[in-house]
């Protein structure tokens, strides 16, 4: 079908482009037609050259053509893949400079759901305290039970002590005590991507087996998209069965 649609939109292109392969072939007839040893060898000759220089030509127009419907569908998977998804730009690593922007700039509200989010909370737990204090920003901060399978076998995944995450969780705990705009949850059951959402950006990764999360690919995809609405719906079902932090569990 996408075939079809293509030479319709290019049907006059096509159209001049066969008129000039039959009016080539016409002029090359024509041409061997004459009789070479009269007064019109010159013709024939001249006949036989535009005709062969036409039908040259519209090689190279039927050639453009096709290289143009293969860039066109080229242009049609980018478009599914790149503007339609949402998908604005995929880094090499989790750890990248332009969260300190968004971070600084944020307005509204911030989602974001891993296995202990260490970085995140070293990198942005002061500025977030401010903001939450300061602004009306919401934070919905949500992890994998440290005291589960799941989280104990993801930090051995990453080389890390079976309780370095539950460690690292109880800091932050402490840190948004009493902060109403801060919620935090745990979840309880492995997850398979992190998802970080700052106003209308969101960054999303997978969690790669023996690999540390800060070094893992990101992509980052835009709000009205799409993929952007995909994980959004994600966060929302992971953090409908989420449970809210018990502090005594935690020795909060």
């Amino acid at each position: 079908m996408a075939f079809f649609r293509f030479l319709w939109k290019n049907s006059i292109y096509l159209l001049v482009n066969i008129i000039i392969l039959l009016l080539g072939a016409y002029l090359i007839k024509s041409g061997t037609c004459l009789d070479v040893n009269s007064s019109d060898q010159s013709n024939s000759t001249i006949s036989i050259s535009i005709g062969t220089s036409l039908i040259a030509a519209s090689i190279v127009m039927f050639l453009d053509l096709f290289r143009q419907l293969s860039i066109s569908r080229i242009f049609a998977q980018l478009q599914n893949i790149v503007y339609d998804a949402g998908l604005q730009h995929i880094y090499k690593k989790r750890d990248i400079d332009k969260y300190d922007d968004l971070v600084s700039e944020m307005s509204s509200s911030l989602d974001i759901v891993g296995y202990s989010l260490g970085a995140f909370f070293e990198s942005y737990s002061d500025i977030l305290q401010v903001k939450t204090n300061k602004n009306p920003v919401n934070l919905r901060i949500m992890l994998v039970d440290p005291d589960s399978l799941f989280s104990k076998n993801r930090a051995q995944n990453e080389l890390k002590s079976e309780g370095a995450f539950r460690e690292k969780i109880t800091t932050m705990l402490r840190f948004f005590k009493g902060n109403s705009k801060v919620e935090i949850r745990f979840f309880h059951s492995p997850i398979s991507s992190m998802i970080f959402r700052i106003d209308k950006v969101m960054f999303v990764g997978p969690h790669f087996y023996k690999k540390q999360s800060k070094a893992t690919t990101t992509m980052e995809i835009k709000q009205g998209h799409w993929l952007f609405e995909e994980y959004q719906q994600e966060f929302e079902r992971m953090w409908a069965d989420a449970s809210p932090v018990d502090d005594t569990k935690m020795g909060l």
